[in-house]
């Protein structure tokens, strides 16, 4: 069993209903679990639990294997999680600044991959349903200000400096195509178009270079909480070390997709993502460098967001087909910036 500085205890869980008791195995002379439990499923493609103490209120976040040894790669991304929390407490983005959630261990034996104090306050997601549908955007705005500041910290962290590789972004692109072709969503015409584009972004990309930094890796909506006035970053599975825009312009996508999805308006981000831009560039310790890669790239790997989107099959047909026109003409009215 390994935890971070907690008395050592053993479970041995068979079935889902033994989550609990999992948990309290962990936590035998902690306060954060005593008394009546209740236990909540939360929406995860593995099995992710809330236990709270009826008492105080106070709650932890279990995630669990399916099977343990790790075989399958969702069991394996949670092994990386693990790590990668690890990793974020090497490089200073531990729980003390408030920007994840605070670790507390993990129990593989009895298939608890990951196990952190809950996070209270509400999602990106749900600001941006608030802002979308009601036009209360100040809220949404100064949510966008604190998750433009948690990036910058997670960009600043010691990282190298030998240059980012533009075709990581490249083989994205080409990764997408392959994956929306398979999927048939793609028209003749839209497979035309976007070989067109990938062929004239290259000269583009490789033209305004960065250094690598610590990345998020899954900048989308519900990966980021909103409590006390701050931002914290949850799901830290895909976090390493890449291009910045993988982050930035992630998000930009998502903005572009919650007008597009909720009021089909898809100029209606606009003035998000400018505030969003604006808060990381007065955070980040940079030149005028930064901010003309940021303009100029931006278009591409926003695009990137929105084809990537389009794969999820949850959505409706014609929409993942507006999403990809949206992204054409990204791509398209890049070039001419």
């Amino acid at each position: 069993m390994e935890r971070q500085g907690l008395t050592s205890n053993r479970a041995n869980i068979r079935a889902e209903g033994d989550l609990e008791t999992a948990v309290r195995a962990f936590f035998p002379n902690n306060k954060i679990l005593k008394g009546e439990i209740t236990q909540e499923r939360l929406p995860s493609s593995r099995p992710v639990y809330r236990f709270r103490c009826a008492g105080d209120g106070r709650a932890v976040v279990g995630k669990f294997f399916g099977a343990y040894p790790p075989a399958s790669p969702l069991d394996q991304g949670l092994v990386q999680e693990y790590g990668n929390y690890l990793w974020a407490a090497d490089i200073g983005l531990a729980w003390e600044t408030d920007l994840i959630p605070r670790l507390l261990g993990r129990n593989p034996s009895c298939r608890l991959g990951l196990l952190l104090e809950a996070v209270p306050g509400p999602d990106l997601d749900h600001l941006l349903g608030i802002a979308c549908l009601n036009g209360a955007r100040q809220g949404l705005y100064y949510a966008l200000e604190n998750l433009a500041a948690l990036l910058a910290r997670f960009h600043t962290r010691p990282a190298s400096y030998t240059g980012v590789s533009m075709t990581e972004a490249l083989a994205y692109f080409d990764k997408l195509r392959r994956q929306l072709h398979d999927y048939g969503v793609l028209a003749p015409k839209d497979e035309a178009h976007l070989a067109v584009e990938r062929e004239e972004w290259v000269e583009r990309l490789f033209r305004f270079p960065d250094f690598p930094v610590v990345l998020h890796g899954d900048a989308t909506p519900t990966n980021f909480l909103f409590p006390n006035g701050g931002a914290v970053a949850l799901d830290l599975e895909k976090m390493r070390l890449g291009d910045r825009l993988f982050d930035l312009s992630w998000v930009a996508g998502e903005l572009k997709h919650a007008w597009g999805w909720r009021t089909g308006n898809w100029q209606g981000a606009e003035g998000a993502i400018r505030r969003f831009f604006e808060a990381y560039l007065a955070a980040i310790p940079r030149g005028s460098d930064l901010e003309e890669r940021l303009y100029f790239l931006n278009p591409f790997y926003m695009a990137l967001a929105e084809l990537r989107i389009a794969r999820n099959q949850y959505l409706t047909w014609d929409y993942r087909r507006e999403l990809i026109a949206e992204a054409r003409r990204c791509l398209a009215g890049g070039r001419k910036l």
